[in-house]
């Protein structure tokens, strides 16, 4: 069984993780086919995913008074992660968290919408990183 303070490590690690891979995806155009993410024990059926998507939705907002990212939409979602928790984390220069969004994996391909009281700006976006978890009991 693994401990709750594992799990934190493994999801600290994987942030990490998915915040130079992106990155590093994204500006030199590569194809993360071959790697895979692994979460859970050896004794459980794994999630994994060779490679996620991220697009954004972005609409008009008057309380930035301009337009701001109303979604990321995740894509290539491996079908063994429904029912996992993702945590979508906005970033904006210097890495600072804009906004935490987590919803629950229901398929594939999913939109995970910013809440209205936590608008992020699309001129202020410079990164994203995602993390997969178990769903907590």
């Amino acid at each position: 069984m693994i401990s709750r303070k594992n799990r934190q490590a493994a999801s600290v690690a994987l942030v990490a993780l998915a915040l130079v891979g992106v990155r590093a995806a994204s500006a030199a155009g590569l194809d993360l086919g071959g790697e895979q993410i692994l979460i859970g024990s050896q004794s459980t059926e794994r999630c994994s995913s060779s490679q996620v998507d991220i697009d954004y939705d972005v609409a008009y907002d008057a309380s930035l008074q301009g337009y701001g990212v109303s979604a990321a939409r995740l894509s290539g979602l491996d079908e063994r992660c429904q029912g996992y928790d993702v945590v979508v984390t906005l970033s904006g220069p210097g890495g600072v968290s804009l906004a935490d969004i987590t919803a629950v994996v229901d398929a594939p391909d999913m939109a995970v919408v910013v809440p209205a009281a936590t608008p992020v700006s699309a001129e202020q976006l410079t990164g994203v990183s995602i993390v997969l978890r178990e769903a907590e009991a």
